[in-house]
């Protein structure tokens, strides 16, 4: 054994050699703290500082000792911790003593730490050095647990299960919401949305009728965990909301003002003929128009001059002739003025992006023909023309509203050919307006003004005289054209409501007011003033003349149901008349049979439960005698 340790210690001075010969000191004095052993303890205690002070080789297993964690903890709970690489397990070891806290940690939490910290709390540390590895921390009382992040999202998932959760839409599509909500949701969540709706009737009476289409609410079935739901509920309580609206109201006016001045004198003169002979006829002072000559007068010399410079003056002003003998002499003037208004007032009433139309026009159909190599196709187009006004709103938080407007004011129709033509006013733009103001939208000022001057060659030019022998038209052609526009951002439901009960009173009055204008002595107007006289008699408690009246307005207007209503009310009584058909209540029979109650329509009484009538007479002016042999209620009640 003693020779064992000789070869050892031996060995261990070989090795501890080029170690001096690379510049360790040749003796070093025992520690004070240590007393001296000998010379084999001086030289072992020397090999064991060596080996241990002695770098990893490369390619050795082995791995040298990491530093240790600085951790402090004040009494506060405020962390200073400096490591370079530490293992996590050890920060967490360090941590949990220095903070006297109880720090668990599974067996899959792994990682380095690197980081200087200064000044934080215990959360905040744990927070940066699980986070840079993937894990996080949970508290449970006096306990802290450390896991990985897939750990949590298993616990959290067995502690919260997903739910499925059916949020019905107001105003937004399931479509739009499926989109909104995307971000919410976790990786595990689904939607799924309701149909979108079926195409309505087709334009024309086509057979798109929705069928056996979805026609409940738009609705979302979300399947995600509790929180996730309760995170869609919030959005979609932002977003499904009550649109806005707007009032959009524009003015289109249009003027035009013509105004044409004409002056001409005209000269005829005819000679070599006697009128009186002649018993000519003329037409008026605005022309000769001569009848037939007479066989003995055509040997006798006639002669005509006339210059048609007045063909410039149009028909209507004034003229002034005179006929004297064999000369006649007239003069024209005319001054016309046309002074044409025409104002649109369209409104229309939409909602917050969407396009809002309004037509008040005609639309005139016309035909176009397609040529091709083999075949030609006519289609029927239409020209609208009136009052058009096109929009879309785009309102906004601060009293502002956006506009894509379109209005237009047109005229026009089709020519001898079938072509349409058309003469608008319209204007095209984006403008941005505030709620209740009234801005000009566009604009127009135009006149035309002509001077047309007619005459006879050299005589026309004379200084004085020339103006009997010129006529001269001029004429003046203005227009204007003014588009307002009026935005009203619709605040108060119930105001336009009352507004538009208002209107619907109004238009009532104007439709009283139209037939009022008919002849006092028509059925109609008879009929009206009776039904009224009822209403003040049964007002005052005399029933039996209301109850005349509303017979005589029923009978006045057999269609006048408020009459007819009247007399049932008075009379206690329904009108009914039997249509002697057997399929029209057939369906509704065989309901009520199925049911065990029939009972007839239209407050038709029972004949079953009518009493027996006095004196009741059969088809041959007879009292019907009951059949022998046969009981009361048997003939009465034959099933």
């Amino acid at each position: 054994m003693d020779r064992f340790i000789r070869r050892c210690v031996w060995w261990g001075l070989v090795a501890l050699l080029p170690a001096q010969a690379a510049g360790a000191p040749a003796s070093e004095p025992a520690p004070a703290s240590r007393p001296a052993r000998g010379t084999h303890a001086s030289l072992l205690d020397r090999l064991f500082r060596a080996m241990a002070s002695e770098p990893r080789r490369a390619g050795s297993q082995e791995t040298a000792p990491t530093t240790q964690p600085q951790v402090r903890v004040s009494p506060r709970g405020v962390v200073e911790m400096h490591v370079a690489d530490a293992d996590l397990a050890s920060v967490l070891k360090v941590l949990s003593i220095q903070g006297q806290r109880n720090i668990i940690a599974s067996k899959a939490v792994s990682g380095k730490v690197t980081a200087n910290l200064y000044g934080v709390t215990l959360s905040e540390a744990l927070d940066a050095i699980l986070g840079a590895n993937g894990c996080g921390w949970t508290q449970s009382g006096n306990f802290i647990y450390v896991y990985t992040n897939e750990e949590l999202a298993e616990m959290h998932a067995s502690r919260n299960p997903p739910e499925t959760r059916v949020f019905r839409l107001k105003y937004i599509t399931s479509d739009d919401a499926s989109k909104m909500i995307q971000p919410v949701l976790s990786r595990e969540g689904k939607v799924v949305l309701s149909p979108k709706a079926a195409a309505g009737v087709a334009s024309g009476g086509g057979s798109e009728t929705g069928g056996n289409a979805f026609a409940a609410d738009d609705c979302l079935v979300v399947y995600d965990r509790p929180e996730r739901l309760e995170a869609v509920a919030r959005l979609l309580a932002e977003l499904d909301v009550r649109p806005k609206q707007v009032l959009i109201e524009a003015t289109i006016v249009r003027a035009q003002l013509n105004e044409d001045n004409a002056l001409g004198i005209d000269f005829n003169i005819v000679g070599g003929v006697d009128f009186e002979m002649l018993s000519s006829t003329s037409t008026g002072v605005t022309d000769l128009t001569t009848g037939p000559l007479p066989a003995p007068q055509l040997n006798n010399t006639s002669m005509t001059f006339r210059q048609d410079v007045t063909q410039a003056v149009p028909p209507g002003g004034f003229t002034f002739g005179i006929i004297k003998d064999s000369v006649a002499v007239f003069l024209r003037a005319l001054e016309e003025v046309t002074d044409t208004a025409v104002m649109a007032n369209p409104k229309v009433l939409a909602l917050n992006k969407q396009r809002g139309e309004v037509i008040v026009g005609r639309r005139d159909g016309y035909l176009t023909t397609t040529i091709t190599e083999t075949t030609a196709t006519q289609t029927v187009q239409f020209l609208e023309t009136g009052t058009q006004l096109i929009f879309r709103p785009y309102i906004g938080d601060d009293g502002y509203v956006r506009m894509e407007i379109h209005p237009k004011d047109s005229t026009g129709g089709l020519t001898a050919s079938n072509l349409p033509f058309e003469q608008t006013t319209e204007v095209t733009t984006n403008i941005l307006v505030r709620d209740g103001h009234t801005i000009l939208i566009g604009g127009l000022f135009r006149e035309v003004t002509q001077s047309a001057r007619s005459q006879t060659p050299y005589l026309g030019n004379l200084p004085v005289a020339g103006a009997l022998f010129r006529t001269t038209r001029d004429s003046t052609q203005r227009e204007e054209v003014i588009i307002l526009l009026t935005v009203h951002i619709v605040k108060d439901d119930e105001r336009l409501a009352q507004a538009g009960r208002q209107a619907a009173d109004d238009v009532e009055r104007y439709r009283v007011g139209m037939r009022r204008g008919l002849q006092v002595f028509g059925r109609e107007r008879l009929a009206q003033a009776h039904y009224r006289w009822a209403m003040e008699h049964l007002s005052r408690g005399r029933t039996s003349q209301a109850l005349w009246d509303a017979r005589l307005a029923a009978y006045l207007n057999p269609k006048f149901l408020a009459a007819i209503k009247l007399v049932e009310d008075l009379t206690d009584r329904r009108v009914w008349d039997d249509d002697a058909s057997s399929m029209r209540d057939f369906v509704a029979l065989q309901i009520q049979q199925e049911q065990g109650e029939v009972q007839p329509r239209y407050g038709r009484p029972d004949p079953r439960t009518l009493p027996p009538a006095p004196g009741l007479r059969g088809p041959t002016g007879f009292e019907s005698e009951p059949n022998e042999g046969a009981s009361r209620s048997e003939i009465e009640d034959p099933a």
